[in-house]
């Protein structure tokens, strides 16, 4: 499994300053553009509202609006100002948003529409491109899903989630050197990118490199620590190199977080017969089938039968 990065809505705020007209420089409005910029959405957008009785034909009050609506989860109010913004002017801002929220309530083609026409007014926007290519992506394109992500790179090379996505789609394509190289681009910008981690792990384990697949999960699992998936991997990637206690800790940790966990019981019953640990294996096992894995039920017959126990204490002592 791999994990995707997407982009919250940016402020684009270079193209709020572009083609102002007189009533854009409302103090109204500046001061609702502050309020913004300081993360109070509900304060923006009662000073635009104020800068809209004023006047209510300048399209970017109501993109700064939809904005904030977006921001505090009223994504209709949003919408319905971008439609009204884009009845006054064609602009890049409206459309760009617009296209997000259409591809949040996956409806592609319309935002593939809108960022195509966005894409008219600005081919240069990096957040762009990055919706464009996350938006090819699930439209199955992946070839041109790159070819955008790697514009957005060459427009902001400070973004880790572009870098995340591009190594996605090389590692779809099997080529896992490439994929990892742009996880570690990730990671150089940000070094708290659990995803990154455990993407280029799983390509890690696929090039046989165990121990570097260990230290990305561990990495991964320090930024989330309750992880299950990432803790049953990590424990599967220590199999590989023979730390068989080391993936009994792991699978302590599932079961810790989820005592309900059938295949943890399992493997930590599997692992516990690694180490020769019977008997609590064989209580493992039996909690594995309690919980409903039936495989557990053979490894009861093969290690739990009470002369076969006797059997293998005594070639223990050999």
């Amino acid at each position: 499994m791999r994990l995707y990065k997407t982009l919250g809505a940016y402020l684009f705020l270079v193209f709020l300053f572009i083609g102002c007209s007189s009533s854009v420089q409302l103090p109204e409005y500046y001061s609702a553009l502050e309020a913004y910029n300081q993360g109070k959405y509900q304060t923006s957008i009662t000073l635009v509202n104020k800068a809209i009785e004023i006047n209510n034909e300048e399209s970017e009050f109501y993109v700064l609006r939809a904005r904030a609506n977006y921001k505090i989860g009223n994504k209709d109010l949003a919408m319905d100002d971008l439609n009204k913004s884009l009845d006054l002017s064609n602009n890049f801002s409206a459309l760009h948003l617009r296209g997000k929220l259409y591809l949040e309530k996956n409806e592609l083609e319309k935002a593939k529409i809108d960022f195509r026409n966005a894409y008219e007014l600005n081919s240069e926007s990096a957040d762009l491109l990055f919706d464009l290519g996350y938006l090819e992506f699930m439209n199955g394109e992946n070839q041109l899903a790159l070819e955008y992500y790697t514009n957005a790179s060459k427009y902001d090379s400070r973004n880790p989630a572009t870098y995340v996505n591009i190594g996605n789609l090389y590692a779809m394509m099997g080529n896992s050197k490439v994929a990892i190289d742009n996880y570690s681009k990730a990671l150089v910008l940000d070094t708290t990118d659990g995803i990154a981690y455990y993407n280029r792990a799983n390509e890690k384990m696929l090039l046989g490199d165990f121990d570097g697949a260990i230290e990305d999960y561990e990495n991964s699992l320090l930024i989330d620590s309750t992880n299950i998936s990432t803790l049953f991997i990590l424990a599967e990637a220590k199999l590989k190199v023979k730390n068989v206690s080391g993936a009994l800790i792991n699978y302590n940790s599932i079961i810790n977080l989820d005592s309900t966990s059938a295949k943890a019981y399992y493997l930590r019953g599997t692992a516990e017969i690694v180490l020769e640990e019977f008997d609590k294996a064989c209580v493992d096992f039996k909690k594995a089938g309690e919980r409903g894995y039936f495989d557990a039920y053979e490894m009861i017959k093969k290690y739990c039968d009470p002369k076969k126990k006797t059997q293998k204490k005594k070639n223990t002592k050999k």
